[in-house]
């Protein structure tokens, strides 16, 4: 008999409640409200996962530090990945023995209007990331490496601005909304009893579909050419000098990956390099 597998990865900018800066890393006045509601968020998706038949279920924890849920706290039979950084970062450990990916506290992309504290992968690094012309959020991202390792996004749950870039290139893929932006720092969003009910009712069609085989894997058409637009002109001066990067202009770099594993890596490569712009800016002011 075939052991049933989720993989799970949780950001937290399309969490409910989530509405501030001051809710985003450990160091803030409210992130102990984050933790509050992504550890109560993941116990929900551990219990009705069990419940339809997943014996495996791994959490990663993919914000940021990557430490935003109260290990003490967890529920049920899973296992959970924190720490950063990590290979691959917020899909680190998923591979081809998984039945389903779900991807819960998702925003949308960099440059969406209204979308609530919306960035891709890095908001220090990047402005905007675009795939083969497409403006990518972290769902496109780790949606093809998800699909590369043949398994479909069976759910994914966020900011209501993510669902159109859901429709168009995962239309089978669930989608719960957890709230809607109004702003890049706010956004409208029901009550936390309501929003626990619908991810349940999501999870039961996600599971339903994904029986019938219903949910289809996602495409963007290999090679992928990726333009990355930084915030910084000083990252595109420093990787400029690598044959890998072409320059297109003063805060833009264009590169080619293969595959959705290399376009991870490189992404997150480039986000290093913008740390360190970042504390090399600090250090010298």
């Amino acid at each position: 008999m075939n052991v049933m597998k989720a993989f799970i990865s949780l950001d937290v900018e399309g969490l409910p409640g989530v509405s501030s800066i001051t809710m985003l890393n450990p160091w803030s006045s409210q992130f102990e409200r984050t933790v509050r509601v992504a550890t109560k968020i993941v116990n929900t998706l551990i219990e009705e996962l069990s419940n339809h038949g997943f014996l495996e279920i791994i959490i990663a924890d993919s914000h940021g530090l990557m430490t935003n849920l109260d290990y003490s706290e967890i529920k049920g039979d899973a296992k959970i990945i924190q720490g950063y950084p990590r290979p691959l970062s917020m899909v680190t450990t998923l591979d081809p023995s998984f039945n389903a990916s779900m991807f819960i506290g998702y925003h949308s992309a960099a440059g969406t209007v209204h979308g609530i504290l919306d960035h891709t992968m890095s908001g220090r690094t990047f402005s905007e990331i675009r795939v083969n012309g497409v403006r990518a959020s972290e769902f496109l991202l780790n949606g093809l490496y998800s699909s590369e390792n043949n398994v479909p996004v069976a759910l994914v749950a966020g900011d209501e601005y993510l669902e159109p870039e859901i429709n168009s290139f995962s239309p089978s893929t669930v989608f719960v909304p957890f709230k809607k932006g109004v702003s890049r720092y706010s956004a409208i969003m029901p009550s936390i009893e309501i929003i626990l009910n619908q991810l349940k009712l999501g999870v039961r069609e996600a599971v339903k579909r994904l029986n019938e085989r219903k949910i289809g894997l996602i495409s963007l058409g290999k090679p992928y050419v990726v333009e990355a637009v930084f915030r910084d002109s000083l990252i595109a001066d420093i990787v400029e000098q690598y044959d890998k990067f072409q320059r297109l202009d003063a805060y833009t770099v264009k590169f080619v990956a293969e595959t959705a594993r290399e376009l991870i890596g490189l992404i997150e490569l480039l986000a290093m390099v913008g740390y360190g712009v970042d504390a090399l800016k600090n250090t010298i002011k």
